[in-house]
């Protein structure tokens, strides 16, 4: 369940994410849907944190630099991300293409961290970005929790989500594509999750939770070479400390 008043600081960051520019609290409330004195109080308690300031009189409000740095010092910190960008980089100079660890969060699946393709017609993506289900990745985390825990995320999430061409996923189909994924050691999507773009992910547990090495990348160039990216992104993945896979 949501709780209203974050959802709203994160609304009103991801609105500053995409102007760019500063804007008026009567602004930000309609494109947020916050009412007008919720907003209001809102800006103010975010500006008497540091995290908000007023560029001029009637210019609005803009973030400052708090924002960044907090940011900044804690995913200079993380483990996992730390832990795993070598084998990112890996992955991707391996491929040609871009690379990420992926998760599940709700009933989507959002990327921890990505390293972009150097090419210059590619899948772009950026950490905190998110996919559908139907992804490869999707396919790979729910392949990672087991025959228990994929029906119990299935049966929460009903009905599941649409697929790039608005259709609805159709669980039988889906739930042996995953299946299928479990035994092949690797999962594959082609166009389900982004009109266009195919991806290839291997999922596994760490501490219990659902992980997932991600390669992306425009369809027609990935299938084409799919058994080289495949045993790419096999060989990262036992590049993996066993003693993380076993905790």
């Amino acid at each position: 369940m949501d709780v209203k008043t974050a959802v709203r600081v994160f609304d009103v960051i991801n609105l500053f994410a995409e102007v760019r520019q500063p804007m008026i609290y009567s602004e930000i409330a309609r494109r947020t849907e916050i009412p007008l004195s919720s907003c209001h109080a809102l800006l103010q308690t975010m500006v008497a944190k540091g995290y908000l300031y007023a560029p001029g009189v009637k210019a609005g409000y803009y973030p400052t630099q708090r924002l960044l740095h907090v940011a900044r010092d804690i995913c200079s910190e993380d483990p996992l991300t730390l832990m795993f960008q070598p084998l990112l980089g890996a992955l991707r100079d391996a491929t040609g293409e871009t690379a990420g660890l992926a998760t599940l969060a709700g009933n989507r699946v959002v990327y921890l961290d990505v390293i972009q393709s150097r090419q210059k017609i590619r899948y772009s993506d950026e950490p905190g970005g998110f996919m559908s289900i139907a992804s490869a990745a999707g396919k790979a985390l729910l392949g990672a929790l087991g025959a228990k825990g994929r029906r119990k995320f299935l049966d929460n999430n009903v009905p599941l989500p649409l697929a790039a061409n608005g259709s609805v996923l159709e669980r039988e189909k889906f739930e042996r594509e995953i299946e299928q994924g479990v035994i092949d050691g690797w999962h594959r999507s082609t166009g389900e999750s982004v009109e266009d773009v195919a991806g290839l992910a291997r999922g596994f547990l760490i501490h219990g939770e659902a992980f997932a090495l991600v390669i992306g990348a425009p369809k027609a160039r990935l299938l084409r070479n799919e058994p080289q990216a495949v045993q790419a992104l096999l060989d990262v993945y036992a590049q993996i400390p066993p003693s993380l896979l076993a905790a």
